[in-house]
């Protein structure tokens, strides 16, 4: 008995010791499978979190790719004009170069990329639109950037900080000594240790700016004008113009800003009526010559009067220097107008030009210059002071032959006309006239009118004037710039109805406005910008109160030009920021000396590449 209780027992003993080794593996093999999972787990968290690093690595490159491009426009303008034109982005637009600049990052296909200063993992390539450069101011750019396994691509938007950013820029804040007669010293406001300084011209207490401003100088404003855009200037103090409060700034406090040039010369815009620059002027303008005239018809369409002009598109012969006109005369016909036509009476009806400008030039001295005259005249136009001896009597008026009278050739000065000399001085009871010094017959002065439909810009190497208003016909879409040398001036002659005893001056209760009455209107749509001038009203202080000159657009000017006096004469202002100018320009604008470019617009997009750089396929197997 006792020895089967013990035979039992060891049986038992036994099973307890085979479902414990099976407890042992089987717990083994648990916790076996536990490490694994947890293993690959913990690679496949790794993988994801290298993946994850990547994606973000490859826009971090893109972004710095595009920061790169808008570095090398700021130090150098002409940069727009270099790409890779084998570069699909490119190619679909149109766009011309002139060279890659030895830029890596404009590769467009294989292994070479450029790589972000500072990383070892981060590259981008870039690939430029510039098809729209000349005509809109804006440039189209694709960045790649790549880290890893990771492709990524960008398209934004570029636009430099030009003076149409501004609804009003100026250089100085005084007026020019040549317009107020004063022997004061050019200098800024916030220039110290300045004796006589040209005294600052204010902001009323009754002007409202509404939009943003911007000057080299510094505002001076009354407590109660109202600035409701930007404040921008030199420093961040706006000067009273009497008392300490200077203005409700419903836009922000002023801030300061770095110096914004303007070009001392337009010339340079007249390279773009060159036929022999197909890289850099692909689709050239038109080159008018001495006193013009232009007249928008509405419709797209525009009159122009040019008895000077000789050729409208030119090309150069780099080693003589002569200009010669453009091999096509046909073409630069159908565009400009015929030269028959332009030097006629009835002058020259074509299109307004197609997202173009049009230069006006001085008639040029150099016998091997094609639109020279050599000391004859414009055979068509017999009513000028050119092609006769005038005499300008002391008192300011033409004495001539009667069938010639006093005028450029296109009606300047006008029948009846006192040219206002201003040499006798704001204070005295008279003043002299001098009629060469403000109308010229051999100056590149344009005369405009008239609403205008289309896009264009109109520059000129002398004097811009605006004899009416010039409106659009569609806001939404048209787009007009107008730039003056000397100066875009707002039509406003003068008569004399009392001389003095002498002859030899007007007085001054005897000078009235010629043409204009009191409360008339006048509205400038448009990018208005002088060089070495300003935009101001002729004849300003003289008459009674007009209306108001409305601006729609924006102002860029070296000195802050008048267009009234607190005495009753001249305009009202109604200055208006055309907002479409924040990401357009009109064709072919006016540049700063030197800008940055910002971003207007900004998206992700498809990859343009692989990882090995060869391009990124459609799914019918092109390249995006």
């Amino acid at each position: 008995m006792i020895g089967r209780v013990s035979a039992a027992l060891r049986r038992t003993h036994g099973d307890e010791r085979g479902m414990a080794l099976a407890s042992v593996v089987i717990f083994g093999t648990v916790m076996l499978m536990l490490v694994a999972t947890m293993v690959a787990v913990s690679t496949s968290g790794a993988v994801k979190s290298a993946t994850d690093r990547n994606f973000q690595n490859a826009m971090a490159a893109a972004y710095a790719g595009l920061a790169d491009y808008q570095s090398k426009l700021s130090n150098d303008n002409g940069y727009a004009l270099y790409g890779n034109a084998a570069a699909r982005f490119s190619t679909a637009s149109g766009s011309t170069f002139t060279g890659d600049d030895g830029n890596p990052a404009f590769t467009s296909s294989g292994s070479q990329w450029a790589t972000v200063v500072g990383s070892t993992d981060q590259f981008f390539r870039y690939e430029v639109d510039n098809a729209d450069y000349s005509s809109k101011g804006v440039l189209r750019v694709r960045v790649t950037g790549k880290s890893g396994g990771s492709v990524r691509s960008l398209v934004a938007n570029l636009k430099g900080d030009g003076f149409i950013n501004y609804l009003y820029f100026t250089n100085y804040e005084s007026s020019s000594p040549a317009i107020s007669g004063s022997d004061c010293t050019t200098a800024y406001q916030w220039q110290n240790g300045v004796s006589n300084r040209c005294q600052a011209v204010q902001f009323a207490g009754t002007d409202v700016l509404n939009g943003p401003i911007r000057t080299n100088d510094v505002f001076t404003a009354a407590c109660a004008t109202t600035f409701n855009g930007t404040v921008e200037q030199h420093d961040t103090r706006v000067r009273p113009s009497s008392g300490t409060c200077s203005g409700q700034f419903l836009g922000g406090d002023p801030s300061p800003v770095p110096y914004l040039g303007l070009p001392a010369l337009n010339s340079n815009m007249s390279q773009e009526t060159r036929t022999d620059l197909p890289a850099t002027v692909p689709r050239p303008g038109c080159l008018y010559t001495g006193p013009t005239r232009v007249t928008f018809l509405g419709g797209g369409k525009m009159t122009v009067w040019s008895p000077w002009s000789k050729a409208t598109q030119i090309q150069v012969d780099s080693k003589t220097g002569k200009v010669s006109a453009g091999a096509d005369t046909a073409k630069a016909a159908s565009l400009c107008g015929s030269i028959d036509a332009l030097q006629s009476e009835g002058g020259a009806t074509i299109p307004t030009l197609p997202a173009n400008l049009a230069y006006v030039q001085d008639v040029p001295s150099a016998t091997n210059n094609v639109n020279t005259w050599s000391g004859s005249f414009p055979s068509k136009y017999t009513n000028t002071y050119c092609t006769t001896t005038v005499t300008v009597g002391a008192n300011g008026r033409a004495t001539t032959k009667s069938n010639q009278p006093f005028s450029n050739g296109l009606g300047y000065p006008a029948a009846g006309e006192w040219v206002n000399g201003r040499s006798a001085g704001r204070n005295n009871t008279t003043q002299t006239g001098s009629a060469p010094d403000t109308y010229s017959c051999t100056a590149g002065d344009v005369f405009v009118s008239g609403p205008f439909a289309g896009a264009m810009t109109i520059a000129s190497s002398g004097t811009i004037w605006a004899t009416g208003s010039v409106t659009y016909a569609d806001p939404t879409t048209d787009i007009l710039g107008l730039v003056g040398q000397n100066a875009v001036e707002v039509y406003n002659p003068t008569k004399c109805t009392s001389y003095a005893s002498d002859r030899a001056a007007c007085n001054n209760s005897g000078i009235a406005l010629l043409k204009r009455s009191s409360g008339d209107d006048i509205t400038i749509s448009g990018a208005i910008a002088s060089n070495a001038g300003t935009f101001w009203n002729q004849n300003y202080d003289v008459g009674p109160k007009l209306g108001v000159l409305k601006v729609v657009g924006s102002i860029a000017q070296n000195w802050r030009g008048p267009v009234a006096t607190t005495g009753g004469t001249g305009f009202s202002k109604n200055y208006v920021y055309d907002q479409r100018l924040l990401t357009t320009a009109p064709p072919k604008f006016l540049q700063p000396v030197s800008t940055s470019y910002g971003v207007t617009t900004q998206v992700e997009v498809q990859s343009a590449y692989q990882v090995d750089g060869a391009c990124a396929k459609t799914s019918a197997g092109a390249c995006r």
